[in-house]
């Protein structure tokens, strides 16, 4: 009973074993994921930065550019900002700069345990007008230690639609087809949709009124008409 025992712990010891590398970035590297939002008039990056902790010193010496051990609002906001030179964000063919409007970074235990994430937002203020459109991201920074990621979010409105998606084998880039509809199209469907449903109850009440006044008719044209004597009445 004992033997049979010990040796259920050990399997069960070896599928934990097998499973937490799935769960968990590699050790030796710098996991980058990044998220892309899209509206008409902008296009947000969330950015997420982990580091194994075969690297984390190396990547905590990037933002602790005084050495003391802490990060300050100016370093990582700093860091952030060199982030962004490395990114490539692209409409049609033509390159939008980044603005960074948010840069958060945990302590440096939390770096050097491979639990701290930096989370960076940037945003382009773009302009998707209505018709066919090509955007493209990709990733250059620290390529050496890096592994990445990278996901488009479902657009909030239904007039912006992704059609297709072309990541390369590293994800380091992706190329996004996107259609976008003409402006107040939904609505102008709604309008003539409602003029048509007001002019349908329009007929239908103006058919109902004229049957009415017909049989009204009918009733008057079907009733005898009473004969009077005038003579009796003089």
């Amino acid at each position: 009973m004992m033997k049979r025992h010990a040796l259920f712990v050990a399997a069960f010891a070896i599928v934990l074993a097998g499973a937490r590398p799935a769960q968990s970035h590699s050790l030796d590297e710098y996991l980058q994921a990044t998220r892309i939002a899209m509206s008409r008039d902008r296009v947000v990056l969330e950015i997420g930065l982990t580091a194994g902790v075969s690297v984390a010193a190396q990547v905590f010496a990037l933002i602790d550019s005084d050495g003391d051990g802490q990060v300050s609002a100016l370093e990582i906001e700093s860091y952030g900002t060199r982030v962004l030179r490395d990114l490539v964000l692209e409409l049609d063919a033509r390159p939008y700069p980044l603005v960074l409007t948010r840069a958060e970074c945990p302590s440096w235990p939390d770096i050097r345990d491979g639990d701290g994430e930096i989370r960076l937002e940037a945003v382009a203020e773009v302009a998707l007008g209505a018709g066919h459109h090509r955007l493209r991201y990709a990733n250059g920074h620290e390529p050496a230690s890096s592994a990445y990621l990278v996901n488009a979010l479902v657009p909030a409105t239904r007039a912006i639609a992704i059609t297709a998606q072309r990541r390369d084998v590293r994800q380091r880039s992706l190329d996004l087809d996107v259609d976008v509809a003409a402006p107040y199209a939904g609505l102008r469907w709604t309008i003539i949709s409602f003029v048509g449903f007001a002019g349908l109850i329009v007929y239908r009440r103006r058919d109902r009124s004229q049957r009415l006044i017909q049989r009204a008719e009918l009733r008057t044209r079907s009733r005898p008409i009473s004969h009077v004597d005038l003579r009796n009445l003089s």
